[in-house]
């Protein structure tokens, strides 16, 4: 980190400790002419599966409005993660299939989601198993909501899945006894075009319906100097509908139902490239693509080289989610969960953006993520069934719940992936779900095209049960226990077609004599208790101290894309031991400021390496060989420095530690590596040990007559933070990066239903690196680049009252 940077921020953060330490510094000011004044106002969350006060909750937490999601130009999970401390993304898919990670406890590659996302309480969709995709908070789910809760540490006690990182939760607005509706647009540079509308009708004193439906698109940031395909790339194009009801069957009985259907269909996100190692494999394939690109002035921070005709990058997700909640007396509330919900998703890339060429003048496909037309990339469904008793006794002395959950996801049919590597094909060929339609020429020998199709079911059951007690006045205790039981089946056919060495510039179809098919039937089954002891303190009204230890767990699992003795996992563990401080000051300088210290012991860790796999197609493997130790801080705060200033911060410093890594014995099928992501006295990917984030939000004093006026500005630092193992690769830690947006909000403009806002995210235009893909060792690294500079206006017109 640069001395400056860190000399700000030790100072930001100690500006912003003192002045919440001495709030009765400050005094009222005359508001006779302003419009309205702001206001630190009472957070409500579901952290522990029932409405609390955030300041109540005993979980480090981080919880965005609608506005403060609208204000900072949030619509997807990397967004999210960019103004929340301790949360972090995995770009390798792109920005729709990114995955989370909390803590430094990431979703590596073919594993189950170490960070569970719920939406209305429901945990995502499964997605792929021979991809990314699913598990997370995709395209068109960041609008009309209540609120998102990014909950750090382990939270598999009352939540669906068991999780090591923590949990993301998407509440989205209920339908209300008003009516209410808007219309908004909205355009911005890369000719943003933005759409959106709500309508809530309450139909009866019973029943009440909303609809949302969101429209956005964006032309990429990435350009494309192929000259092949479009001519740009990480483009924006969904549109996302949301019907839900309310229903008040009797005074006791409630039915809450959500339809919510999204299609995004977009151009993908090849990979850049960001240097070559020459004594290396194809480091001289790498030098040779590089030169011809700064000869041609085409080798900017945002070129990509994408050599498909049709790339593909589209994914549809259908849900219906149905809540009932019974309160049969006070002291007791059943409530049941039921969702189905289907994801298809479909991507054909230029993952690694490679233009090799071989000596015999032909195109090499070093590596593609392939889509054969007729074989999605995912296709499952899943259903969630959940029964949830809660209640309260000894005098409201006791707050209990406990449920039962089951989870099944399956196949629709078979999904996977067709890809190429290390060969020269006919592009219009390959694509084909005919083998005889493959076109190919085997320059060096040991290419191959590689067909992976079948599916993964995912089987979970559980039980659970969590209590609070009041032993007195001012001390809680709360225990928790659950009990998990997870299974997971694959089905897999891998077909590897091999080709002859055709005349220069010639193609032939594959020799069926060379054809290899294997079908793989991995399995895994793991079973195991978490648990959570804690105990809150609360000496005053505003102050709570706890203290609190969590056992977390991760299911094992299969890799349907991993070769023969390399398809299956274990589950991982995590003792987390934590202890926290929430406090709030009231006066003229109100003020929050919530603390926590946490240490973990991470066992049995599930790692992710690349290899190529016999038939020469790159591939990754998971194995538990790891043990590590991961500690630090989290720091949130609110200040309210006048009527019209307050300010917010939140820092994470994170210290992730390798502690052993024993890697077993690879199969003698593996033709080479592996390529790890972390090694013993390493950092954990994707865990920065210093992030800030900075907001002040400014009420303008105009009269009450001219409309409510607010300007607000964040800045965020993200310190560098590994992303393959150093041992892989001399470019694996990602530089550390800074980010400065601003938003303008003015509503009710001259005392109309109209509201206006113009938002700037990277304002300083900063180029930074999201992602490094780790193949230093075969002459050539890349990986995935951040957003530069957004700018965007949106007009609302609101009506009703």
């Amino acid at each position: 980190m640069a001395d400056w940077r860190r000399s700000i921020m030790q100072l930001a953060i100690l500006s912003f400790s003192v002045g919440i330490m001495v709030p009765a510094l400050g005094q009222d000011a005359d508001v006779g002419t302003r419009a309205e004044r702001l206001t630190l106002e009472e957070v409500v969350v579901t952290a522990r599966r029932r409405v609390e006060l955030l300041q109540d909750v005993p979980i480090s937490m981080t919880v965005f409005s609608q506005q403060q999601l609208s204000d900072n130009n949030i619509i997807n999970s990397g967004d999210l993660a960019t103004y929340t401390p301790s949360l972090q993304t995995n770009t390798r898919f792109g920005g729709d299939n990114t995955s989370f990670a909390i803590r430094g406890f990431s979703q590596e590659f073919r594993t189950t989601a170490s960070v569970g996302v719920f939406f209305a309480d429901v945990v995502a969709l499964r997605g792929a198993n021979a991809q990314q995709s699913g598990d997370g908070a995709g395209p068109g789910d960041f609008f009309d909501l209540a609120s998102v809760q990014v909950l750090k540490g382990p939270t598999g006690t009352l939540f669906g899945r068991n999780t090591t990182g923590g949990a993301v939760l998407l509440t989205p607005n209920k339908p209300i006894d008003e009516f209410e509706a808007y219309i908004e647009g909205g355009a911005g540079n890369y000719d943003m075009g933005q759409g959106q509308a709500m309508l809530n009708v309450p139909l009866s004193d019973v029943f009440k319906l909303r609809f949302a439906i969101d429209h956005q698109q964006r032309d990429g940031y990435l350009d494309n100097i192929s000259g092949i395909g479009p001519e740009d790339f990480a483009d924006v194009n969904f549109t996302a509908y949301r019907l839900s009801s309310l229903w008040d069957i009797t005074d006791a009985i409630e039915n809450y139902t959500i339809l919510r259907y999204t299609d995004s269909d977009n151009n993908g996100y090849p990979g850049s490239i960001f240097a070559c190692n020459p004594a290396q494999a194809f480091g001289s394939f790498c030098e040779a693509d590089l030169a011809q690109r700064n000869a041609n002035g085409t080798n900017g921070f945002y070129d990509v080289y994408n050599f498909i005709p049709d790339p593909v990058s589209k994914s549809e997700l259908a849900q219906a989610i149905n809540t009932t909640t019974w309160d049969i007396n006070d002291d007791l509330l059943i409530k049941n969960i039921l969702s189905y919900g289907t994801l298809e998703t479909k991507q054909r890339s230029s993952i690694f953006g490679t233009n090799w060429i071989a000596p015999t003048g032909d195109f090499l496909i070093f590596q593609m993520v392939g889509l054969a037309d007729n074989l999605p990339s995912t296709d499952q469904e899943s259903m969630v069934e959940e029964i949830q008793l809660q209640g309260t006794a000894f005098d409201e002395r006791l707050t209990w719940q406990g449920g039962l959950y089951y989870e099944n996801s399956q196949p629709r049919g078979d999904y996977g992936f067709q890809s190429a590597a290390l060969i020269a094909c006919d592009q219009d060929s390959i694509t084909s779900g005919n083998p005889d339609d493959l076109r190919c020429s085997n320059v060096f020998g040991i290419g191959s095209v590689e067909n992976n199709s079948g599916g993964a079911e995912y089987t979970s059951k559980a039980i659970y049960s969590q209590g609070t007690y009041d032993l007195t006045d001012t001390v809680s205790l709360t225990a928790g226990l659950r009990y998990t039981d997870d299974k997971t089946e694959g089905d897999v056919t891998d077909t590897i077609y091999k080709f002859p060495t055709a005349p220069p510039g010639e193609f032939a179809p594959p020799n069926p004599a060379l054809t290899q098919v294997e079908r793989r039937t991995p399995s895994s089954d793991s079973s195991k208790p978490t648990w959570l002891l804690g105990v809150d303190y609360t000496p005053e009204e505003d102050m709570m101290l706890y203290a609190k230890y969590t056992r977390g767990y991760r299911q094992g699992s299969v890799n349907i894309g991993g070769s023969a003795g390399l398809d299956t996992h274990d589950p991982e563990t995590v003792d987390t031991y934590e202890i926290g401080t929430k406090t709030s000051f009231h006066g003229s300088m109100p003020a929050t400021f919530n603390m926590a210290l946490f240490y973990n012991d991470f066992q049995d860790q599930q790692i992710q390496f690349g290899y190529f796999a016999p038939s020469g197609v790159g591939t990754t493997g998971i194995v538990n060989a790891g043990a590590s130790t991961i500690w630090g801080s989290e720091v949130e705060g609110n200040i309210q420095l006048t009527d019209n200033l307050i300010v917010s911060a939140s820092y994470a410093y994170l210290h992730t530690h390798v502690d052993e890594l024993e890697f077993p014995q690879l199969p003698p099928t593996v033709l080479t590596g592996p390529n790890l992501t972390t090694v013993a006295g390493e950092p954990l990917p994707f865990a920065p040990e210093n992030k800030l984030v900075l907001t002040a939000t400014y009420l303008l004093p105009v009269p009450a007559d001219i409309g409510s006026m607010r300007f607000s500005t964040t800045y965020v630092y993200t310190d560098q933070m590994q992303a393959v193992s150093e041992t892989v690769s001399p470019l694996g830690t990602m530089p550390d990066y800074s980010l400065v947006n601003l938003n303008f909000a003015w509503d009710r403009v001259l005392e109309s239903p109209v509201d206006f806002s113009v938002f700037v995210t990277n304002v300083t235009d900063e180029e930074y690196v999201t992602y490094v893909i780790g193949l230093w060792p075969y002459g050539v690294e890349g990986g995935a680049v951040g957003m530069p500079r957004m700018v965007g206006a949106r007009i609302r017109y609101n009506f009703g009252p």
